[in-house]
């Protein structure tokens, strides 16, 4: 859940970055600093990295488990 959560974060900080939010009175700042948007592209690839890397472990802890368990069946 922190991971999924996180990612989400960082998802809607980018969209603010990059479109940024009239109601708010948000200007866009992707234009003017590059390095912002670079960094949240960077994390927001990290997460996505983190986030299927943890599905494969999960599938392979559920293997492991029910392996056993339907060898003797």
């Amino acid at each position: 859940m922190l991971l999924i959560s996180s990612i989400s974060a960082a998802l809607a900080v980018a969209q603010v970055g990059k479109n940024g939010n009239t109601s708010a009175g948000w200007l866009p700042v992707c234009g003017q600093v590059t390095k912002y948007c670079n960094q949240v592209t960077g994390a927001l690839v990290a997460g996505l990295i983190a986030l299927i890397t943890y599905i494969i472990l999960l599938l392979h802890s559920i293997y492991t488990f029910l392996n056993p368990l339907l060898e003797k069946a």
